[in-house]
């Protein structure tokens, strides 16, 4: 986001000279007049991107569990009546991260220069997600920000557990088919060499199972570099296609598709959304706005993008699970729940009931996702490597059988 540098001068005649990042001009113009200030000269400032800006892997993240420890001590530190600024000081010093250390200090250097606390960190949306800065923003204008920021210590913590269980059981398919592979190419390379040394010094034809794991045998020891270059390639396309917005849809929509693996995603995007709703719109947030920002928050760009007419129908004087049950998205029990709790008036009852819930089920499929990896595991292994046991084996008796006739 750009940095816009700037001198304004307050109705008691101090200069102030200070920076926001917003996503023009004229919106520091706007925001500067709001706070009744006279703007003297308002700046963009050039900014040195580096190879980050090129190789995304090199920007500079904030973790999510250094978010969560800043949340809980700065929920602490303005329970004990502590100023915002002088808590936003404490937490500068004491945090690790360098280039979230540097963030608190533009924070604090913003809310100096007169900006509002949710302007200040409105500023930095890759740390701070969208529920996040509006839910600040409702705790500062309401006075209630160690309330707010202690419901977003308990959502970030509960969000950051369940995202861990997902991530885990989607990780572990794929730690297991890097070991599958490391095996069958430690065959292919050290083991069928000296084979392919005794069948060659018969001279007989090999057979044909023989022939293509020999090949593949020669074709990892001798032409590696294609393989390795060719793996390269499609992993840079693979990365650029999916840095596309059209890209990252169709990847995610793929993500859905298959059995145990699609259906524990869904539920945790589900409960993420729920988890979210429920949070804002107890924040005192607008339904519009709160359904708006939970939206925003799913990670499923798939998901996201269908569940994008919900807000305009909810806006039109459409209920929510009216709304939802239009995009044919999510389970029938979903939409069950929010109608009931609409019509009840304990919608975000419900909310967190459908969160719970989906929690209950993600823990279920991941104990069903890891006890067929095992045995699939297993079976696959079994298979590649009987397969190439055999294929040795096949000249072994057709030689033997030669040797017989011969007699």
């Amino acid at each position: 986001m750009p940095i816009f540098d700037y001198v304004a001068k307050k109705p008691t005649g101090e200069i102030i000279k200070a920076f926001l990042k917003a996503g023009d001009k004229s919106s520091i113009e706007d925001y500067l007049r709001g706070k009744g200030l006279i703007i003297i000269d308002i700046s963009l400032r050039e900014e040195d991107k580096g190879l980050a800006a090129y190789l995304p892997f090199l920007k500079k993240r904030v973790s999510t569990k250094d978010l969560l420890i800043f949340t809980k001590y700065f929920s602490i530190l303005v329970k004990a009546g502590i100023p915002v600024l002088k808590s936003l000081k404490i937490l500068e010093e004491q945090t690790q991260n360098t280039h979230f250390r540097e963030q608190l200090k533009e924070i604090q250097d913003n809310v100096m220069g007169g900006s509002s606390l949710f302007l200040a960190f409105e500023a930095h949306p890759d740390t701070f997600p969208p529920n996040y800065r509006n839910l600040l923003r409702i705790g500062e204008e309401s006075g209630a920000l160690h309330d707010v920021l202690v419901r977003l210590y308990n959502a970030l913590n509960k969000a950051t557990k369940l995202r861990g269980k997902v991530i885990g059981a989607l990780v572990y398919p794929a730690v297991i088919s890097l070991v599958a592979i490391a095996v069958v190419t430690f065959l292919l390379v050290l083991i069928i060499p000296r084979f392919v040394k005794i069948f060659e010094s018969h001279g007989a034809a090999l057979p044909t199972l023989t022939a293509i794991v020999v090949g593949a045998s020669n074709a990892l020891i001798h032409q590696w570099y294609f393989i390795v270059g060719g793996i390269m390639v499609g992993g840079f396309g693979f990365s650029y296609f999916y840095r596309t917005e059209g890209g990252k849809k169709i990847v995610h929509a793929l993500t859905l598709k298959p059995p145990v693996i699609g259906p524990l995603i869904q539920k945790y995007n589900i409960a993420s959304f729920a988890g979210n709703l429920d949070m804002l719109s107890r924040g005192g947030a607008p339904v519009s706005q709160s359904l708006k920002l939970a939206i925003k928050t799913i990670d499923n760009v798939a998901i996201r993008d269908s569940l994008g007419s919900v807000v305009s129908d909810v806006e039109s004087g459409s209920s929510i699970a009216r709304s939802l049950e239009k995009v044919d998205l999510m389970p029938p029990l979903v939409l069950q729940m929010i109608a009931v709790g609409e019509e009840t008036g304990n919608l975000n009852e419900m909310l967190e009931t459908i969160g719970s819930f989906y929690e209950e089920e993600i823990d279920a499929n991941v104990g069903i996702l890891l006890s067929l990896i095992e045995p699939i595991f297993i079976l696959f292994l079994g298979l590649a490597v009987g397969t190439i046991v055999i294929s040795m084996y096949l000249p072994i008796f057709k030689m033997a059988q030669t040797v017989s006739g011969h007699k």
